[in-house]
């Protein structure tokens, strides 16, 4: 089956995501990488935000990178990256992205605004204690899980340990891996993937 993709993204950004996907399905697609779209009038025809990752799948445009790499793993004809609706390799697929989307990445990403991203008059610093309790009370069911098997979805690499990954690569380079020796493991494992998109620094 032929697809055309485009794809918006920047960087080491959630796009990367989108990237590591397609190389590893092996599609052929056309990167944008362009700042100077963030939240223009272009970019907010397939984002209402106009953020990236942003695609175009077939002439349809879609967004958020999960929802992203999810759909381009549907419509790579026989591969192995996501398990059929209705099996149980995608029911772990759901629950694991929805957990690190939303127990992990969540707090992650505001801490990250309370520090960096927002202006200083926005700043809550009382909202980085909470948020990493939550971090590494998530960090600690992925380290379990993580234990006795390799990858997240019945010990094979799928499309849910490229989106996995790339929150917990996050909280690494934030310095809150040390005491989770199984994520660092799991990391070194994808790092050395060939196709693997992870900022390694």
């Amino acid at each position: 089956m032929s697809n055309a993709i485009t794809l918006y993204g920047m960087g080491t950004s959630r796009s990367a995501r989108c990237r590591w996907t397609l190389a590893e399905l092996g599609l052929d697609y056309e990167y944008i990488e362009d700042r100077s779209l963030f939240r223009s009038d272009e970019l907010r025809k397939l984002h209402p935000q106009g953020k990236m990752p942003a695609a175009i799948v077939n002439g349809a445009p879609l967004f958020e990178s999960a929802a992203i790499c999810e759909h381009l793993s549907d419509i790579a004809g026989g591969n192995k990256l996501i398990g059929p609706a209705g099996s149980r390799a995608r029911a772990l697929h759901a629950q694991w992205a929805s957990f690190v989307l939303s127990e992990l990445e969540a707090y992650l990403w505001s801490n990250a605004k309370h520090t960096s991203f927002y202006p200083q008059d926005r700043r809550v610093p009382a909202v980085l204690v909470p948020n990493n309790d939550e971090i590494q009370s998530a960090l600690t069911v992925l380290n379990d899980a993580l234990a006795t098997q390799s990858y997240l979805v019945e010990d094979a690499f799928s499309v849910t340990d490229i989106i996995a990954s790339w929150a917990i690569n996050w909280a690494r380079r934030n310095g809150q891996l040390e005491p989770f020796p199984h994520l660092a493991g799991y990391l070194q494992r994808l790092l050395a993937r060939e196709h693997c998109a992870l900022n390694p620094e």
